[in-house]
């Protein structure tokens, strides 16, 4: 008996205005599913303001960076920035630097940053379905993209402790420093490459689109290229092997994410003055086994409370999803772009999970894929269900799943009505307390101190503009991580901030001397070095440490 002919015509162009009523119509139609996914947002925002995990978005000091890079351009500092592999130079901090401009506070900049996040997930989901539905109607295809964004929600919801340590990941996208760019690169990525997969050819446009999306996310963070540019090599090649994807575009879009991944490297090389570590220190494949009982004892803590419990079911559904979606598009001989829409995700959650545990990494934000990932494949499985659903009877009754997608939207924006008020009061009343006490005892004198990394940042960050402090390791040199270098330039420290928690190896005062006056704030002290010797000996090893820094990395 012959085998059924495969089907590998090209799909039709998504239908337009006319199928939706009209050119008011599908305005109308994207506008309530934007409004959907901003009520999504916001409920998202709210949790996360509302719990513990609040720590993390306004407070954490990594979380803190875009601020401070904010703060020191408006001081007219030098750029002079000790960052981390990641430099947050594309899409962070242009971004951060618009929400800044029209917000009075960090806390509102990072909470109005956070929403932006959810809503861009939305947007390139919304364009991953209009390639992997092109034969649905307008209402579908916004459906299953805020689906996809109330998954996130839902996982969110999840995840309320302070510490970034955990396997709460879906909350990191509200964060501007826990590679939400990475997350939107990789999202974009494989809606061009869908784009060329669908029509059959990889056009100009999306190769010098996705060439250059590869070229400056790599440049600013190096994780694209596992994230995202990898899989998507893998996954292409495999399936033109298989003659599932035709070689030409298959090439074409494989060259074109390894060419400009290979760029951005190269652009990292003028940019290295920016760069405290390299990314190859934090490959150790010899804690492999190490890596492997921590993260088992991260999920064995997770699954302590039934949000956690909750949290991991919606996780593994992800990647249930995932992998059900590659297998079922496998076997149906579906359209090519739903078997790169499940392939390409379960490749990169693969990818991210084996990855993590062969370079020996205990850090869980490194794993963020195997969340944001599968909502390509969910929009996929979306795809294959209809078209299953299609070729039965059952398609025809229809009201009953519009009834319910109806009711659903109007329960999530009453639900994002009646949230907003307080999210919004939240963020427009939220202050730091322990900044206060630091700005009381400065009384209005511009001074400068020094402190520990997770003490000073969030005090750096929202204290008043005549306190500056400046970031020390415990033996007072410069700690130059995540720093501006240039605000230690003749710099005049006169204090030390002594955190509650902080670990010194010789105490204080036996590096310093006593103090001239100790003042206590919620979490720290004030010690207070004016008129001492103990002044002498802050000026001349954290500004000469930071001078010897700066001559090093060429500043």
């Amino acid at each position: 008996m012959p085998r059924a002919p495969r089907r590998t015509a090209v799909a039709p162009a998504p239908s337009g205005g006319r199928r939706s009523g009209g050119v008011a119509g599908a305005i109308g139609r994207e506008a309530l599913g934007a409004l959907v996914a901003l009520a999504l947002s916001v409920i998202a925002l709210r949790h996360v303001v509302a719990t513990e995990r609040v720590a993390l978005l306004w407070y954490d000091g990594d979380s803190v960076l875009l601020p401070l890079v904010h703060r020191s351009m408006q001081l007219g500092q030098p750029f002079e920035w000790a960052m981390s592999p990641a430099l947050f130079f594309f899409p962070e901090l242009p971004v951060y630097l618009l929400c800044a401009l029209v917000t009075g506070t960090p806390q509102q900049a990072l909470a109005l940053n956070g929403l932006l996040v959810l809503l861009a997930v939305y947007a390139l989901v919304r364009a991953a379905a209009n390639e992997l539905m092109p034969s649905a109607g307008r209402a579908a295809r916004i459906t299953v993209s805020a689906a996809a964004v109330a998954f996130v929600t839902l996982l969110v919801l999840t995840e309320s402790s302070a510490t970034a340590t955990s396997l709460e990941l879906a909350s990191l996208l509200l964060t501007t420093t826990y590679y939400y760019g990475v997350v939107l690169a990789m999202l974009g990525t494989a809606v061009l490459v869908l784009r060329a997969v669908r029509v059959g050819r990889a056009s100009v446009v999306v190769l010098v689109v996705l060439g250059l999306v590869a070229l400056c996310t790599t440049a600013s963070n190096p994780l694209y290229v596992p994230w995202s540019a990898a899989p998507v090599v893998v996954t292409l090649v495999l399936l033109a092997a298989v003659r599932r994807v035709p070689w030409r575009p298959a090439l074409l879009l494989s060259g074109t994410v390894t060419v400009g991944s290979m760029l951005g490297y190269l652009v990292r090389i003028p940019l290295q003055p920016f760069v405290s570590l390299d990314p190859s220190t934090y490959v150790r494949p010899s804690r492999a086994v190490e890596t492997l009982q921590f993260f088992a004892a991260l999920t064995d803590v997770r699954a302590g409370t039934a949000a956690g419990d909750a949290g991991l079911f919606l996780m593994f559904v992800g990647v249930l999803v995932t992998v059900g979606g590659t297998v079922w598009a496998w076997r149906v001989r579906t359209a090519r772009t739903v078997l790169v829409a499940t392939a390409l995700p379960l490749v990169t959650v693969v990818a991210a999970s084996i990855g993590v545990v062969l370079v020996g990494s205990e850090t869980p934000r490194y794993l963020e894929p195997v969340v944001t990932a599968p909502l390509l494949a969910l929009v996929a499985v979306a795809e294959l269900t209809r078209t299953a659903v299609r070729r039965t009877r059952v398609h025809r009754p229809f009201r009953g799943v519009r009834a319910t997608v109806a009711i659903a939207a109007v329960a999530v924006l009453a639900a994002g009505v009646a949230t907003a008020p307080s999210t919004a009061h939240a963020v427009a009343t939220a202050r730091y307390t322990p900044s206060s006490c630091l700005d009381r005892w400065a009384d209005g004198r511009s001074v400068t101190g020094v402190g520990q990394f997770w003490t000073v940042r969030p005090l750096a960050t929202y204290s008043a503009t005549n306190v500056q402090l400046l970031q020390v390791r415990d033996t007072f040199d410069t700690y130059p991580w995540l720093v501006d270098l240039g605000a230690y330039r003749d710099a005049d420290p006169t204090f030390v901030v002594v955190g509650s928690h902080d670990l010194w190896t010789t105490a204080v005062e036996d590096s310093l001397g006593a103090p001239a006056t100790i003042t206590h704030c919620t979490g720290f002290d004030v010690y207070d070095y004016a008129g001492t010797s103990g002044a002498d000996v802050l000026r001349r090893d954290v500004v000469g440490s930071a001078d010897e820094i700066r001559q090093e990395r060429g500043f």
